[in-house]
């Protein structure tokens, strides 16, 4: 926690010191604060998968962007930050940019996307997406791009990413249906994913509203986890009537 605190006061006085001087390089700052919190990997010369974690400090370093492109004020750049993380819905979830490209081969299929894709943190607990692109349940000829929402909060309404948090993990498994690629798994991890929100912003003032969106996307996730669990009954009962019938068949050639 101490070091991300060091690293957003830095964030910080090299904004204040570079409006001094009037030398700061919003859009490098830019580029280089979504490299930080980019996770990259590879698979054989088959796919890649990229993910940017919209971390606070992203969010700072694109609303500094945006503003000085813009010619903001300071109070239209506050404005513009409050609206961003609105629109984007970043005080109900944890979003992930992510793209997934084919570079050699067949066109990829991810199979069950929302099944086959989870964030796990440091403790083993798995949380799985609410919302994303349909693209990423279609075949990929070139590649698919486009925001994944998880949860940021817990079922009890506490944050998923906290002060204890050692590091987050973003798994995809099944993204390729070609036999030698289907067992390939993809793990992204973030270490030291907390960053301390300024609750003295107005766009981090809890809200009534925020509470009841929660629970409704809480109810979303238990439709999830139900439609997990009656595939798996179904699969159960599959397996058997298949044993059923081995029975019958060995019984039948005494």
């Amino acid at each position: 926690m101490k070091n991300k605190i060091i690293v957003a006061l830095t964030f910080i006085l090299v904004l204040m010191v570079g409006v001094a001087e009037g030398q700061v390089d919003y859009d490098r700052v830019y580029r280089d604060t979504a490299k930080k919190w980019t996770r990259f990997a590879q698979v054989g010369d088959a796919f890649s998968v990229k993910a940017l974690f919209w971390s606070e400090e992203v969010v700072q370093a694109w609303v500094a962007k945006y503003g000085k492109e813009n010619l903001l004020s300071a109070e239209e750049e506050l404005a513009y930050h409050r609206d961003f993380l609105q629109r984007e819905r970043m005080n109900r979830y944890l979003v992930f940019e992510v793209t997934i490209k084919k570079l050699k081969g067949a066109p990829l299929y991810p199979m069950k996307f929302a099944q086959n894709t989870y964030l796990i943190d440091d403790r083993g607990n798995k949380f799985y997406p609410l919302e994303y692109p349909p693209e990423f349940e279609e075949k990929i000829f070139d590649e698919a791009t486009g925001k994944v929402y998880f949860p940021k909060f817990d079922k009890d309404g506490n944050p998923i990413i906290n002060s204890d948090t050692r590091y987050i993990t973003l798994h995809f498994s099944r993204i390729s249906i070609d036999p030698q690629l289907i067992s390939k798994e993809v793990n992204l991890t973030w270490e030291n994913p907390y960053l301390p929100p300024d609750y003295s912003r107005p766009e981090w003032k809890p809200a009534l509203e925020e509470e009841i969106l929660r629970l409704e996307e809480r109810v979303k996730e238990l439709e999830f986890q139900k439609r997990m669990l009656e595939d798996k009954i179904k699969e159960v009962d599959k397996e058997i009537e298949e044993v059923k019938a081995r029975i019958k068949d060995l019984q039948e050639k005494q």
